[in-house]
Order: C-alpha cells, then sequence, then structure tokens
C-alpha cells in the first residue's frame, strides 16, 4: 500500500508566530463595560469654553452638549485613559479622544461659608477655566479612513451627522471590547471541517399577533442582538416602519437609530410634536411588488 497521509483542515494561524492576543487593560476595560450602570446623577465640573479654529465649530458645539449629559459625562469619566492614543496605536480612538476630552473638566469646587457671606460678589458670577482646544478629537475624525463621513480640515460639517459618527464608533469600539469577555456556547469548539462555506445567517425575524388576531411579519435591522453598549443604553432608539398592501399582506420593520432626522420645512410643522407626527405619518409606497401573487398591488406605510 502507499503511504497516506491525513491533512488536517486549514486554520488561520495554525503554523508560524500567531497574533497576539487581547492585553490585560483591554479585558479590564471589557468587564467594566459589562458591568456598567448608567449613572444619571448631574455632576458639577468647571465650565470651560472651546477654541475654535479652522471651522471645527460642528464638533465643539456636540461635546459641549454632551457635557451637559450627566450618563454619558459619568460613563466616560468613568472609563480608564488608555495611553495608546498618544502612540497611535489604540485600537478605541473614538472612546480614548473623548476620555481626554472629558478629563479636562474638574470639579467645581463648592463656596466656604465666609464666600457666601461676601457682600461683593454677585449671584450671577460662575467659575470658568481656560479655553481649550480638543485637538485629539479632530486628530481622530483627520484620521477616519470611512467615506460615509469624512472630514476634511477647514472645512464645515454638519454637527448631527458628526453626533451620528462619534456614538456609533464609541458603540463599536465598546462592542469589540465587550466580545473579548463574551461567553463562548458550548458547541464554539465545533469547526467547519467539510470545506464548505456555511451559510449566513437568516436576518431577526418572527411573527406578531395584533389586533383581531392579524399576524405580521416583523424584521429587526441589527448584528448583535444579544451585546448591548453602555452607549446603546442611553441613546439608542428603535424605529417601528410598518407596511400595508391592498391584500392585507402586513409586514414591520425595525430599526435602530442613534439620531432622528425630521424635516421641519413643512409648513405645517411648528413644533418638535408636529415634525414626529409628520415623520411617521403615513405614506404611498410606488411599485409594491406582493410577495403571494408576484404582483404590483397598491400599499402604505407608516
Amino acid at each position: 500500500d502507499k503511504p497516506t497521509a491525513r491533512i488536517p483542515p486549514f486554520t488561520p494561524n495554525s503554523s508560524g508566530s500567531s497574533l497576539p492576543g487581547p492585553s490585560q487593560e483591554d479585558r479590564e476595560l471589557s468587564n467594566f463595560l459589562r458591568n456598567y450602570q448608567l449613572n444619571h446623577m448631574a455632576p458639577a465640573f468647571l465650565p470651560r469654553g472651546l477654541t475654535n479654529r479652522s471651522n471645527w465649530c460642528f464638533v465643539n458645539a456636540i461635546l459641549q452638549a454632551l457635557l451637559a449629559c450627566p450618563p454619558f459625562y459619568n460613563l466616560m469619566k468613568g472609563l480608564p485613559c488608555v495611553l495608546g492614543l498618544k502612540s497611535g496605536k489604540s485600537t478605541t480612538p473614538m472612546i480614548d479622544s473623548v476620555v481626554e476630552f472629558i478629563n479636562e473638566m474638574t470639579p467645581l469646587e463648592t463656596m466656604n461659608k465666609n464666600q457666601k457671606k461676601d457682600k461683593a460678589r454677585k449671584k450671577e458670577d460662575l467659575p470658568t477655566g481656560n479655553a481649550l482646544e480638543p485637538s485629539y478629537v479632530y486628530r481622530t475624525l483627520l484620521q477616519l479612513e470611512s467615506e460615509t463621513f469624512k472630514v476634511i480640515e477647514g472645512r464645515q460639517e454638519d454637527a448631527e451627522e458628526f453626533l451620528t459618527c462619534m456614538l456609533n464608533m464609541i458603540s463599536d469600539e465598546m462592542m469589540a471590547l465587550l466580545k473579548l469577555t463574551e461567553e463562548e456556547p458550548e458547541d464554539s469548539q465545533s469547526q467547519n471541517t467539510s470545506g464548505v462555506d456555511e451559510a449566513p445567517a437568516a436576518p431577526l425575524e418572527w411573527q406578531e399577533v395584533g389586533a383581531r388576531g392579524k399576524s405580521c411579519v416583523t424584521r429587526r435591522i441589527t448584528d448583535h442582538a444579544n451585546i448591548v453598549t453602555p452607549v446603546q443604553q442611553l441613546a439608542l432608539g428603535l424605529c417601528r416602519y410598518s407596511v400595508k398592501s391592498a391584500n392585507n399582506e402586513t409586514s414591520a420593520t425595525l430599526q435602530p437609530f442613534f439620531t432622528l432626522q425630521l424635516d421641519i420645512q413643512s409648513e405645517n410643522v411648528t413644533s418638535v410634536d408636529d415634525a414626529l407626527l409628520e415623520n411617521f405619518s403615513s405614506e404611498q409606497l410606488d411599485g409594491y411588488i406582493c410577495s403571494k401573487t408576484n404582483m404590483e398591488v397598491e400599499a402604505s406605510r407608516n
């Protein structure tokens, strides 16, 4: 008989030097995020202005607004400052830059009895610190490679788009950290040795039973339904869009969002409530194809 050899299935890094695993600092940060509870206690810190040069006001406006959001401030204040930011080797550049910005704020000292009795002191007097420039946040934005939100120094950008970009980046970086300490299922050690790629997981879909016993196919647009980051707990919303056709076929989509864009140009919109009602008002859909008959039918979405 001819000699035979058993060739094991290929696995990445099966030979040679393996990639370094997560650092101890990353694991500690992962455990911190996994056990973190949002703190809504309003902090007292020394107000500081942000200098505006080269059209960075769209960033400064959002950073100042987030300082006034206690759960966001307390979350970032509690995170350890990572040294990888200065060396350019950080795996969490947005978290690092925001943490460094938050750490620029110092607690506001309480007035002693003599200060309170000072008649020359005006009630409206408020101590302020020196203005600062959050250049570390600027540098992080300038290094973004994504075309979704491309930042060029000196060019004005949209503040709402920056807020969405920043919250998504922070949440994604937290998601990657949380995966480091995620408990693997019991069958996680089983490997696909057949040489055939596994089929992609089906989208999250279920049947909802509404009024009068009518069913509705509902889909949720998400990748990691089992992992929720602290930023998602704080700022992530969920929109439900329902589509109903003339033959009573109904489906719904749950779409997460960090910021909700509202149209305020309509003459019917005079308040935020009006804008919300206008955004979720019913509208006719053109070219809707029924999944049962493959024919175009009338449909509406609300």
